[in-house]
């Protein structure tokens, strides 16, 4: 109980620390948002299929993924030396996702992460003020970031990592820096974990005429193995930094007969809820909801009934690991794949 009140407090320190001081050149970091309108929201993305399969986010699965390890650098272990990981996501209208991540060992078991983040838009015409086309650019974005993360008295793991982002629409051009903060604790017995998480703090270094802010995370999870059956449940709760984080637009939600959400539906907002049914001893299968994104995505006389659900599997082959992802909006979903392959062999 003890340990447990202490990674909650640490977490709580180290957001009011970055919250309540400066961070590269005099930049409070207390003006940060979570709302939708700050700037590199790919950064939000999960960057592996297995993440897409949890509901989008999880940052205390008990296991040894690389994926959930970019996104949460505690998560980053011993057990990943020598792993390298890569993702692709096709989306419509020719816009792709890409992930490259591998982990190493350095002595003192210093773990270090690293991986490249990118995002094609692929091409999109220029065009003047009365439609006429000269031309056409290819918009993307992208994130370089490294990580180190080291064990403490067995159960307490502690992770750091710092990323570059830059991001090119035409003309219109910047770059940023920020930093992740991650602590998570696992309990004696292997089947509880606990992970407190800050996440993009930081500020624009070059940016066009308004400098925006990044999309500041504050988030907690906990995930939970059963002793006697195959299954790991997780709950993960983000964006605790404000309570109301929702698109809300009066005019267009009355015209539309939207209803505003409650303070329960802002809650629950919140929460992302993910499971893994293991099948003997290497096929998993993933089920995850999102809440946030079903509000979000429900509308009016659509078919809504998958809205907020992702779903998942994986396996491995030798040194290689297939994973699988997919989430739903309405009569739509798209496609995450991810392949991790151990460079070193493992015992």
């Amino acid at each position: 109980m003890r340990s447990i009140q202490f990674i909650f407090r640490l977490g709580f320190l180290i957001a009011c620390y970055f919250n309540s001081g400066w961070f590269i050149g005099g930049n409070p970091i207390f003006a940060q948002t979570t709302a939708g309108n700050a700037v590199y929201q790919f950064l939000k993305l999960p960057s592996t299929a297995k993440a897409t399969s949890l509901g989008g986010l999880n940052i205390s699965s008990i296991g040894n993924d690389l994926g959930l390890a970019m996104t949460q650098p505690a998560l980053l272990s011993t057990e990943l030396d020598g792993e390298l990981q890569v993702s692709v996501k096709p989306y419509f209208a020719g816009i792709q996702q890409y992930d490259l991540n591998g982990a190493n060992t350095l002595k003192s078991d210093w773990v270090v992460g690293w991986g490249v983040h990118f995002m094609d838009y692929g091409n999109i015409a220029q065009t003047d003020i009365i439609g006429n086309e000269y031309g056409s650019i290819n918009p993307n974005e992208y994130s370089i970031q490294v990580g180190i993360a080291k064990t403490y008295q067995e159960y307490f793991h502690f992770g750091t990592q710092l990323k570059f982002i830059q991001s090119n629409y035409g003309p219109y051009r910047s770059n940023g820096i920020a930093m992740d903060v991650g602590v998570s604790y696992l309990a004696p017995n292997g089947l509880s974990q606990l992970s407190v998480l800050l996440q993009n703090v930081g500020t624009q270094l070059k940016y066009f005429q308004v400098k925006e802010e990044l999309p500041l995370n504050l988030i907690l999870g906990w995930s939970k193995k059963l002793d006697n059956a195959p299954l790991q449940f997780s709950v993960t709760a983000e964006r605790l930094s404000v309570w109301n984080d929702n698109f809300y637009d009066m005019d267009f939600y009355n015209a539309e007969g939207y209803q505003k959400p409650g303070s329960l539906q802002n809650l629950f907002n919140h929460l992302i809820v993910g499971s893994q049914l293991y099948i003997g001893q290497s096929f998993e299968l993933d089920l995850g909801y999102h809440f946030a994104r079903r509000f979000e995505l429900n509308l009016p006389n659509q078919p809504n009934s998958l809205n907020g659900i992702s779903a998942g599997f994986s396996f491995p082959y030798k040194r290689v690991q297939f994973q699988y992802g997919t989430g739903f909006f309405q009569r739509n979903n798209y496609h995450h794949f991810t392949l991790q392959y151990a460079l070193k062999q493992k015992e």
